[in-house]
């Protein structure tokens, strides 16, 4: 079997794709959701591969990441040794890509990939990254909420982002922007970080709008209070770097 077919048939001629799938305890969502990712990758039709990223899970994620491997050939399977928590998988997907344009996808299925599917074009001559912006946030309780308006309205006030209504969902990006730019966070302050830095550089960013779905099972760390001071404390740290070199 030749490379290019192994990971995923398409026009050799258009931009690549590579998504990460982040998981971590998601044996029951992974499935459908990486059966979703590629269903929409092989519609595109471009080469493409998947990798699914389990950060640390104690539960059977890495073992419906096998299977799913052993069954597509487009699919394959990186392991954190640990949790290493939100954003790590967005990192080592990176690193590990193949492909000429990223995207990442939530193994809890929380937004139709079919959306970031359809806007991968735009990244082919248009623009550098794209910013993904939810449909709607019916289901967030009340501090979920609190904290996701109040990381927006910081984020704008910090850094001038009052271009983009949400910047803490999905994106995409051309592999090459990642040439000039250097991460230095790694959690869910991580896309902000790659937002700022490249439209310091004067990269072109756009938006894409993705629709949001309710959580059927599990439970989300995301709106863990721990997670929003880290967040806090990563996205203050940047701004005063970034102040003191400007």
């Amino acid at each position: 079997m030749g490379l290019d077919h192994a990971r995923g048939p398409g026009d050799a001629r258009l931009p690549s794709v590579t998504c990460a799938i982040m998981a971590f305890n998601e044996e029951e969502m992974l499935d459908q959701a990486t059966a979703d990712v590629r269903a929409s990758l092989l519609n595109l039709g471009r080469r493409f591969e998947i990798i699914i990223v389990d950060d640390g899970s104690t539960d059977a994620t890495a073992d419906v990441a096998g299977d799913l491997a052993a069954r597509w050939s487009e699919v394959r399977l990186v392991q954190h040794p640990g949790n290493r928590g939100p954003g790590s998988a967005i990192v080592t997907g990176l690193a590990e890509a193949r492909y000429d344009l990223y995207c990442f996808h939530p193994a809890d299925n929380q937004l139709v990939f079919d959306d970031v599917a359809q806007a991968l074009p735009l990244l082919d001559d248009r623009y550098d990254l794209l910013v993904g912006e939810r449909s709607d946030r019916h289901d967030y309780s009340v501090a979920r909420r609190v904290y996701s308006y109040g990381y927006i309205g910081l984020a704008w006030a910090l850094f001038g982002l009052r271009g983009f209504s949400d910047f803490n969902f999905v994106y995409a990006f051309r592999r090459d922007l990642f040439d000039g730019i250097e991460i230095e966070t790694s959690g869910l302050f991580l896309c902000t970080e790659i937002l700022v830095k490249a439209l310091d550089q004067g990269r072109r960013a756009g938006v894409m709008r993705a629709r949001y779905l309710p959580r059927t099972t599990g439970v989300s760390t995301v709106g863990r209070p721990s997670v929003a001071v880290d967040t806090l404390r990563q996205m203050l740290t940047f701004w005063w770097h970034r102040r003191n070199k400007r």
